[in-house]
């Protein structure tokens, strides 16, 4: 089905994606700090970042960064979204997102071709650059202009995104993947996650209609550690030292800042 459907993408993203392929390998002199929400966001501090973008450092945010009322004092230099009820403007979180990025144009936009006819309604000034959100799982891919071989989560997208920029050095942080410690289960079967987020508080999100039972969410979460095993190791460091994610070498999170 992804191969049906990958033509039609293409072409109805093709401005936003040629714009992608224009500024491919084009930040191999500079270092990103990529960021994901989970909980060892909270190690960083708005003003250590705002210091490394100044120094010629480049940051990738995801999804809902604007809810840490202390961190979203930095200016991201990319955001990235691939959840398709992003801009959902019904959605309290979403009208926020997207006042948000009104205020501070500079922030470069990342998303999936679906999200283009969403996005331009919106009358944002930031510069929008796009990617294939297509899955073909019988590949290793994590080119972002093909078909990707890894499951969809928006904070490895980023990542993808930043090793297809060729940085110098890429580090990341909020990757805890901690899904084995929160997973819960009730006296009626039913499957709940614990969702642990930096800057909001705890909850929990009933996933029964998703997963028929713990072995079925237990497979996805063995997915979502084995397909960063298709990322590069050589120029990508981890500064969360308690994080699950092991595939990356793990430094201080002020050595690498």
């Amino acid at each position: 089905m992804c191969i049906i459907f990958l033509p039609k993408v293409i072409y109805e993203g093709r401005n936003f994606l040629n714009k992608t392929w224009n500024i491919r390998n084009s930040s191999n002199k500079k270092r990103a700090l990529v960021i994901g929400n989970g909980p060892s966001q909270g190690y960083l501090k708005s003003k250590e970042l705002d210091k490394f973008v100044k120094s010629g450092g480049e940051t990738f945010c995801i999804n809902y960064w604007q809810q840490n009322n202390h961190l979203s004092l930095h200016i991201p230099t990319w955001m990235v979204f691939s959840d398709p009820a992003t801009f959902n403007r019904k959605m309290p979180q979403s009208y926020n997102l997207i006042q948000y990025l009104k205020k501070n144009s500079s922030i470069k936009i990342i998303i999936p071709t679906s999200q283009i006819k969403s996005i331009k309604k919106l009358g944002l000034k930031n510069d929008i650059y796009c990617f294939v959100d297509l899955e073909l799982s019988i590949c290793r891919n994590i080119h972002p202009l093909l078909p990707r071989g890894y499951l969809s989560m928006t904070l490895y997208k980023a990542l993808a995104f930043a090793i297809y920029l060729n940085y110098k050095t890429i580090g990341i942080i909020g990757m805890d993947n901690t899904y084995p410690r929160n997973i819960y289960n009730d006296k009626k079967n039913r499957i709940f996650n614990l969702e642990t987020h930096s800057g909001i508080n705890d909850y929990c999100v009933d996933i029964s209609e998703l997963y028929y039972n713990v072995a079925s969410y237990l497979d996805e979460v063995t997915r979502t550690f084995y397909h960063l095993e298709y990322f590069p190791k050589k120029n990508i460091v981890n500064l969360d030292p308690y994080s699950l994610t092991d595939h990356f070498k793990k430094i201080n999170k002020i050595n690498f800042l």
